[in-house]
């Protein structure tokens, strides 16, 4: 009997063990949903299948802004091959003028939104920014690219992102 105890018991840990790292492998894809300044309708959800690079920046950012001409040269070079970017804004809803002026001024051609108006935000609000998160065609969060750590260069950019466009 006590044999049969001790079989089951180290074949429940076994079998527990096998599991777990299936389940680390499959990590939750990210939600993101919120309309943007344009007035469309942004979901990451819809965008399985496309590598989407999330920018949170703010206009009061020196670093964001600083940043905004690698994020725009890339997006220009990448977009036709299915990359998509958006820019959450971390400003307050009365300083929207500014945010529109700062996406004339930069001439940022890719979606931009306020964050704290997003429906689903799973990236939460930022510690510092600027701060911008890859995403791959499965919803996976790939990198995370900060001025301290990898800050957005389009070197930096095309590094991350052509493997992910060749991962089937």
């Amino acid at each position: 009997m006590k044999h049969r105890l001790l079989t089951a018991l180290l074949s429940l840990a076994c079998a527990s063990l096998l599991a777990a790292p299936v389940l680390a492998a499959t990590p939750a894809s990210p939600a993101l949903a919120v309309k943007t300044l344009a007035g469309e309708d942004f979901d990451l959800a819809k965008l399985q299948g496309h590598v989407v690079l999330i920018h949170f920046w703010a206009t009061w950012c020196p670093p964001c802004i600083k940043e905004m001409p690698a994020l725009e040269a890339f997006y220009e070079r990448y977009r036709a091959r299915g990359v998509e970017v958006i820019a959450m804004s971390e400003d307050r809803t009365r300083d929207i003028d500014a945010v529109h002026h700062m996406v004339h001024h930069m001439s940022m051609s890719y979606p931009v939104a306020m964050a704290h108006q997003a429906s689903a935000n799973s990236f939460g609000d930022p510690s510092a920014l600027p701060v911008t998160f890859v995403v791959d065609a499965k919803g996976v969060v790939r990198a995370e690219m900060r001025p301290d750590t990898q800050p957005v260069t389009e070197e930096n950019l095309i590094r991350i992102v052509d493997p992910l466009l060749t991962t089937p």
